[in-house]
């Protein structure tokens, strides 16, 4: 199948077919690689054959296709999803996954607008994939596409996302975004990431402003550096037992055995072969996953010693 300017170009015996991108039906390839568990969210998109034969050559079911929230459960779903797999950098500099909730932002942040914004580039994907236009017209009546598995959706979205913010080079946009955050970033309503945002913001634990009259100045008049007082609480506070106690509760045997062997030394390639991954990629991946909870449970563990009744 080729890709012409106006939109998606399907060749059939006889006869050329072509989808404009912002046709209601162009959305068609992405619903049908949702997971059913996402695509019950919106009830009439089950009435929807899961062979798409009438689907695409008939108005029989453009009730639904041309429904607005038809286009509201494919982009929300694709946002939601690829929001998983944006990384962010943590304070040492270290790649992660957004910490806390996709609730926790407002939805005009930088980040959360890239989300949407990342969906026809998934779109366009699907047909060098084997997932477009041209494989769905070439089923013929009666034969079904499968319900994709979450696992499957994550993986296939998981690929789509790298696969995008690198051809793009959006990931210093990325990064950008994430180091220039403001506290307009994050929802009003209360959440751990956005007062823990807000203490390393203002520099104090109470999330409040610091004025310049307050800054200490040390004995040759210097500014003196402002601790970070999470960081503080997570090297002299948090005690040892509460982190053996992340691992064993959180960490599978295999992610435990990653993290001893990263901190003996070893490479991620040799890591790869002591445990079992093919590449040093998916061990990357996952010590920035293990990073991310991680980075979450400190949060936690931090919110709940300021809460105490000792604070």
């Amino acid at each position: 199948m080729a890709k012409s300017p106006q939109g998606f170009i399907v060749v059939l015996p006889g006869e050329i077919i072509e989808i404009a991108q912002d046709d209601d039906k162009s959305w068609l390839t992405l619903f049908y690689a949702l997971p059913k568990e996402l695509a019950e969210k919106f009830p009439a998109a089950m009435e929807l054959p899961r062979c798409p034969y009438e689907v695409l050559r008939t108005d029989k079911y453009d009730h639904i296709v041309k429904n607005d929230m038809m286009k509201v459960l494919v982009w929300d779903s694709y946002s939601w999803a690829a929001w998983q797999f944006f990384q962010v950098k943590d304070r040492n500099g270290n790649y992660r996954d957004i910490p806390g909730n996709r609730p926790d932002y407002a939805g005009h942040s930088p980040i959360w607008q890239l989300s949407y914004a990342i969906i026809p580039y998934m779109r366009m994907k699907l047909e060098s994939h084997g997932m477009g236009f041209q494989n769905l017209y070439n089923m013929p009546m009666g034969a079904e596409v499968p319900w994709l598995t979450y696992q499957q959706f994550g993986n296939l979205v998981g690929n789509l996302t790298d696969m995008i913010v690198a051809e793009q080079q959006w990931q210093p946009v990325i990064d950008a975004a994430w180091e220039m955050r403001a506290e307009e970033d994050y929802e009003t309503k209360f959440s751990v990431v956005k007062n823990d945002f807000k203490r390393k913001w203002h520099h104090n634990r109470s999330g409040q402003h610091i004025s310049l009259d307050q800054m200490m100045k040390n004995k040759d008049g210097d500014m003196m550096e402002i601790a970070d007082p999470r960081q503080e609480f997570e090297q002299e506070i948090m005690g040892q037992d509460q982190i053996e106690a992340f691992k064993k509760a959180t960490l599978t045997d295999k992610d435990q055995e990653i993290l001893r062997l990263r901190m003996l030394g070893h490479t991620e390639q040799e890591i790869a072969d002591l445990v079992g991954y093919k590449t040093a990629s998916a061990v990357h991946k996952r010590i920035a996953k293990i990073a991310s909870i991680y980075e979450d449970f400190v949060t936690g563990e931090y919110q709940k010693y300021l809460d105490g009744p000792n604070n």
